[in-house]
């Protein structure tokens, strides 16, 4: 077995001690903490597998220590002891952060900066559609921009803003439009009260048909038409819509300047505490692993950013509950 005096795990970028649980790649015999490995799912040099690559500590050339049960799958990822039956998919960490910034596109921007800070940092904290982000991020930081156009927003307005963890923000723009939606309702039945009478009785009416016809007949059309307030309740449908329609234009135009101040927020949150001498520790597999420095501050730029899914869900359940009162 090769020597490991005064290396350090690529990982953690913890020396090497006597009785370290230690895996070797087996393509380019770089070593890894057996924990830190299975924290970033594959060899932090798996980019460079195919190259010729192998690594040398500066003495001599590391062969590659094929150990047994110690496998990989194609792409390079890890197969913990115990699981090559299994499907051979990586472990992911208990945050399902990237691998400690050794991803390929955090690494790089590593030495460009934005606002100050490293752009590695933003583009750990963004994890998804990172190149898109980035480049919108140089030209806020760059030009002084107030705005830039999201689709995302524009068409799912509060859901994507909890899906991008924005969550005032998202939590915010889902009061303003449930608030809208109340207004319109209450001028309907207030300014075409025959209008909002007709269509609660024959959409009760129709409560119990299919979905498809919903109980509306042809009948029904007309004698809504022909109710004396009906062009008071279209004219309020009209400005109801374009009001709607108006704060999705904001929130697509808006969207992207104001998940560059989160993600530049999160960034000195996460810096201060790091400096202060915080450290992270991850428990995988039940074998815990300190991370402190930039390793640390990448990894809980990764773990705090990102997306939810869930979180978009749970906005779009609980306005739909709410709307049903």
């Amino acid at each position: 077995m090769p020597t490991l005096d005064e290396i350090k795990c690529p990982v953690c970028g913890v020396e090497f001690a006597e009785g370290d649980d230690v895996v070797y790649c087996p393509d380019c015999g770089t070593p890894h903490h057996r924990a830190c490995y299975n924290m970033a799912g594959h060899c932090v040099n798996a980019r460079l597998h195919g190259t010729g690559f192998i690594f040398n500590d500066g003495s001599a050339v590391k062969e590659p220590a094929k150990q047994e049960k110690n496998k990989t799958t194609a792409e390079g990822f890890y197969v913990p002891k115990g699981s090559e039956g299994a499907d051979e998919k990586p472990q992911p960490s208990i945050f399902a952060a990237p691998s400690l910034g050794t991803n390929d596109l955090v690494s790089h921007y590593e030495k460009e900066t934005l606002d100050g800070e490293k752009a590695s940092y933003y583009a750990a904290a963004v994890r998804t559609n990172v190149v898109r982000f980035m480049n919108i991020f140089k030209k806020f930081d760059t030009s002084g921009k107030k705005a830039s156009w999201n689709w995302g927003a524009f068409f799912f307005g509060p859901y994507y803003l909890l899906f991008r963890k924005m969550y005032s923000h998202g939590i915010g723009l889902m009061i303003i439009e449930t608030l809208v939606s109340y207004l319109g309702s209450y001028f309907m039945s207030v300014k075409a009260p025959i209008f909002t009478k007709m269509t609660q009785d024959i959409f009760a009416a129709g409560a119990n048909t299919t979905f498809r016809s919903l109980g509306i007949t042809q009948a029904d059309i007309n004698a809504v038409r022909g109710a004396a307030d009906y062009q008071t309740a279209v004219t309020i449908s009209i400005i109801l819509v374009a009001v709607l329609f108006l704060i999705r234009i904001i929130a697509g135009a808006l969207a992207d300047k104001i998940y560059f101040s989160r993600v530049k927020n999160l960034i000195k949150t996460v810096s201060e505490k790091i400096d202060e001498g915080a450290s992270v520790s991850a428990f995988i597999n039940a074998a815990p692993v300190d991370i402190s420095g930039e390793k640390a501050k990448l990894y809980y730029l990764s773990a705090k950013g990102g997306t939810s899914l869930f979180a978009a869900l749970i906005g779009y359940l609980a306005l739909s509950i709410i709307m049903t009162l």
